[in-house]
């Protein structure tokens, strides 16, 4: 694992899956620094300021799919329009199967769509490996 540190933007409303994602990253050797979002307002607000603010582009974006007043894709879809944050990865983190949160998820720019096991090793196992390859993956910005 590399000994660069990933700058995350996480946007999740259950302080437990917080937690979670938090012990995927350490139990996988992954550096990092979070910044966490719980309403899809604040999330699309940031999204929007990378680029303008100094603030470091993150590495990797996970979003839960349902947060208050909204879901992901308008997340994603605001992501799409920075030309800052054409580099960085986007992840969709959720208990839904619904095959259409999926396909919106995909189509509005996420470029993983990963269910939330519902137990612990599973999801350390689970999360913790897309995640961790989510990072190591070059990403290539659409043309």
């Amino acid at each position: 694992m590399s000994t660069e540190i990933s700058q995350i933007l996480l946007i999740e409303d259950n302080p437990g899956d917080v937690r979670l994602i938090e012990e995927c990253l350490r139990s996988r050797g992954i550096k990092y620094q979070l910044t966490r979002c719980e309403t899809i307002d604040t999330a699309i607000r940031i999204v929007n300021s990378y680029g303008t603010n100094g603030a470091e582009i993150p590495d990797l974006m996970l979003l839960d799919y349902n947060v208050p007043r909204g879901d992901a894709c308008a997340v994603l879809e605001a992501a799409a329009g920075n030309p800052a944050l054409a580099h960085t990865r986007k992840a969709v983190i959720t208990s839904s199967i619904a095959p259409k949160d999926q396909q919106d998820a995909l189509r509005s720019g996420a470029d993983a769509f990963i269910y939330k096991p519902a137990d612990l090793d599973s999801f350390l196992g689970e999360v913790g490996g897309r995640i961790a390859e989510l990072l190591e993956s070059p990403r290539i910005p659409p043309r």
